[in-house]
C-alpha cells in the first residue's frame, strides 16, 4: 500500500517528496529566489541538479550551489522521517533553518573556503557567513649581491620545480637544528665542512637567484648532465648573468 505524504494528501513518491510537494517546493523556491534561479515545475532531479550546477560561472566541486540542493534533500528526508515517526509537523521553515544552519557550522569548521563562494560572495551574509578576502604580501624587489672582496658566492639551486620552502627548510636544518633523524649524520658533516674555512650559508628567493634556479630546472627537464660554457651559454641565462652583474634588481610578488 502506497505511502501518504506526510505534508500532504498526496501518495509519496521520490519526485513528490523532494520536488512537488507543497513543503519542498517552498524551500527549493525560498533558496532559489536568494541564488537566482528559476526552477520548473515538476521537473526531474537530473535537471534540477544541473540547473544549480551551471547555474553560475565559477561553480565547482563544493561551491555554494551544489552543497545547497544537497543540505535540501537531505533536510527534507529527515523532516518527513521526524513527521513520520516523532509526529513532528513536516514545515518548510524549520526545513530552510536547518539549511542555514549548516552552513553557518559549514564556514565555522573551516570547511567552506574563499573559492567555494566564488562569484556568489554577495550572498554570504544572507546565510551568516563573513569572508575576507585573502591578503597578499606586498611586491618586494630581490637583489643578488656580490660578495665582498677576498670571497666566493656559490649559487645552488635543487632540482625540484616549485618547492622553494625545500631550500628554506634545509637551510634552517643546517644553520639551527632539526630535521629527520635519519639526516643528521650529513647535517654534521656539512657544519663540519663549513667551519673549515668559516663558510656561510644563507637562503635568497628565486627571483634573485635566477641562474641557479633556471639551470636547476633545465637539468630537471635535460635529466642528464650537460655543460655550458661562457660562449655557448643560451640567450636567455646569458641575459640574466648580466642582471645579476649589473645589480638590477628583480621584482618578487607580481
Amino acid at each position: 500500500m502506497a505511502s501518504r505524504c506526510q505534508c500532504c494528501s498526496a501518495i509519496e513518491t521520490i519526485q513528490h517528496l523532494f520536488i512537488d510537494s507543497p513543503t519542498a517546493d517552498t524551500v527549493w523556491r525560498h533558496f532559489a529566489d536568494i541564488i537566482h534561479i528559476t526552477l520548473r515545475p515538476r521537473e526531474g532531479f537530473q535537471y534540477r541538479f544541473q540547473a544549480w550546477r551551471f547555474s553560475g560561472q565559477f561553480v565547482s566541486t563544493g561551491h555554494i550551489r551544489t552543497i545547497i540542493p544537497l543540505l535540501i534533500l537531505w533536510f527534507i528526508w529527515t523532516a518527513r522521517n521526524d513527521a513520520k515517526h516523532r509526529d513532528i509537523a513536516m514545515e518548510p521553515r524549520r526545513i530552510i533553518w536547518r539549511v542555514y544552519h549548516t552552513i553557518s557550522l559549514l564556514h565555522t569548521g573551516r570547511l567552506f573556503r574563499h573559492i567555494h563562494w566564488r562569484g556568489d560572495m554577495d550572498i554570504a551574509p544572507i546565510f551568516g557567513v563573513i569572508i575576507t578576502t585573502p591578503s597578499h604580501p606586498p611586491p618586494t624587489l630581490v637583489f643578488w649581491r656580490t660578495p665582498p672582496v677576498g670571497s666566493y658566492k656559490i649559487n645552488t639551486d635543487g632540482c625540484v620545480k616549485d618547492r622553494e620552502s625545500d631550500s628554506t627548510l634545509a637551510i634552517h636544518c643546517i644553520t639551527k637544528g632539526g630535521g629527520p633523524w635519519h639526516i643528521q649524520a650529513t647535517i654534521r658533516h656539512i657544519r663540519h665542512l663549513l667551519a673549515l674555512d668559516s663558510d656561510t650559508i644563507t637562503h635568497i628567493y628565486r627571483e634573485g637567484n635566477q641562474v641557479a634556479d633556471l639551470l636547476a630546472s633545465e637539468g630537471w627537464d635535460r635529466r642528464c648532465y650537460h655543460e655550458y660554457s661562457s660562449q655557448d651559454l643560451p640567450r636567455r641565462h646569458r641575459s640574466l648573468v648580466q642582471i645579476d652583474r649589473f645589480g638590477l634588481p628583480t621584482v618578487r610578488g607580481l
